[in-house]
């Protein structure tokens, strides 16, 4: 068994932590992240119901495509998801006609109205020009096909977020100008994970929404249709809830002049009204009195689970909120953070990194997807608290608190300050002296 403090010496403190490859100790590769980009056209792909998928690449990939990534999926769709598997000849030479072949035969069901061709990356390294395929395609067959590179080489898709963001953009191309209708907005991003449960229908944001008139079009990605994508235009604002939604967001503005507000989930208080008040200006509605009380609420649950998280001690990691940004949060309420797993530094991170370092705390930092020597060190560190994925009967053991994530699907808003800190101050103190509280 290797010693732990090998796994020590290979990580980073926060201090050293500059650029994403910072994070990845002493190995000079950069992982392409927690899961292939091939998960990400799985999960976000199939939803759209008249849609069908196909995923160019060698056997393994495809393989790996239809049989893991999918079953990941809201709507797996496998009578709409299609592997073009490349043999011997084609890994040497190229494509000989075979993927215009496949996009003929599945261009033949009725019932599909789009194709989403995926190119992996042996296509892309050996060159194999998937838009002229898909335009030679697109003409012969009368339906779009929307070429989505997703390799990590030459077109730097290193993690599945990518690849659903790239997919989103794609479908802009559906996309045809409309009558702009007031009080009308589209939400485009979302998170996915497999033990995810909840819902952006859900949220404080379009509960509030909704009460103050104004109606959802379109939400991406989401279970819909070609051609509701196609009358996104008529949304007199995009509201991004997720950052694999920024691109379609920018395309939209520039091809229709649809304007966007960022308003991703978040533990900050300045962020959020600073969202919501865009969100008021551009659609011209004030929802200030019930956005008043919001934040009373959330101010009372940070002034009342102070006293539970002061002087507490965590290692947290995974998305959402951003792992620093959430490290950051959990610090400015007395917690102090012994290890990190990050998964990228983020524009946004820097302010957070700063902030953690000045009050005087310099965590060890680990990628995410490197779990090994997280849990190597936990005997070492002894937290009082584990953020994310684990070995829960482990660190019960130890005594360890565990909470899986902190913000699932549906909370954004002060509703995700408030979740957060009530199941963090619940794990720690135990639910019924919270009430208490």
């Amino acid at each position: 068994m290797p010693d732990r403090n090998i796994f020590a010496k290979r990580l980073k403190h926060l201090s050293e932590i500059k650029k994403s490859s910072d994070i990845f100790g002493e190995c000079s590769a950069v992982s392409c992240g927690v899961f292939c980009p091939t998960f990400g056209i799985a999960v976000c792909a199939p939803l759209i119901q008249d849609a069908a998928v196909i995923v160019v690449g060698t056997p393994e990939c495809v393989w790996h495509a239809k049989n893991s990534c999918i079953h990941h999926s809201n709507d797996p769709a496998y009578d709409r998801f299609y592997c073009c598997a490349m043999d011997n000849h084609d890994i040497v030479f190229g494509d000989s006609g075979g993927i215009r072949s496949a996009i003929s035969e599945v261009a033949g069901d009725a019932s599909v109205n789009c194709i989403i061709l995926a190119s992996t990356c042996i296509p892309e390294i050996i060159g194999d020009d998937m838009d002229s395929i898909a335009r030679e395609s697109e003409e012969e067959t009368g339906i779009p096909v929307l070429p989505v590179h997703i390799a990590h080489y030459d077109h730097k898709c290193n993690e599945f977020g990518v690849a659903i963001s790239r997919t989103l953009e794609a479908f802009g191309r559906l996309m045809e100008p409309q009558d702009v209708q007031p009080m009308t907005v589209n939400l485009l991003g979302r998170n996915f994970h497999s033990s995810m449960d909840g819902s952006l229908q859900d949220s404080e944001l379009v509960g509030l929404l909704e009460k103050y008139g104004v109606r959802i079009n379109l939400m991406l990605p989401d279970k819909c249709s070609a051609a509701e994508i196609s009358s996104a235009p008529l949304a007199a604002m995009n509201i991004v809830t997720n950052a694999v939604g920024k691109d379609l967001a920018e395309y939209m503005r520039q091809c229709f002049g649809t304007p966007y507000v960022l308003f991703e989930p978040s533990l900050n208080l300045d962020y959020i009204s600073g969202g919501y008040a865009k969100i008021q200006e551009c659609l011209g509605i004030n929802m200030e009195k019930d956005l008043s009380g919001l934040k009373t609420g959330a101010e009372s649950v940070i002034n009342n689970s102070r006293a539970v998280l002061d002087g507490k001690t965590f290692i947290n990691g995974g998305r959402p909120p951003d792992a620093f940004e959430a490290a950051c949060f959990l610090s400015e309420h007395g917690m102090r953070p012994l290890l990190i797993n990050a998964y990228r530094v983020y524009e946004s991170s820097a302010e957070a990194i700063e902030k953690i370092l000045a009050r005087g705390w310099n965590p060890y930092i680990n990628y995410v997807a490197n779990p090994e020597a997280a849990f190597r060190l936990i005997p070492e560190l002894l937290p009082d608290l584990f953020v994310g994925h684990g070995n829960a009967e482990l660190l019960k053991q130890m005594g360890i608190k565990h909470i899986e994530m902190l913000l699932p699907p549906g909370k954004l808003g002060y509703e995700a300050v408030i979740h957060t800190l009530e199941v963090i101050a619940g794990t720690l103190k135990g639910d019924a002296e919270l009430e208490a509280l």
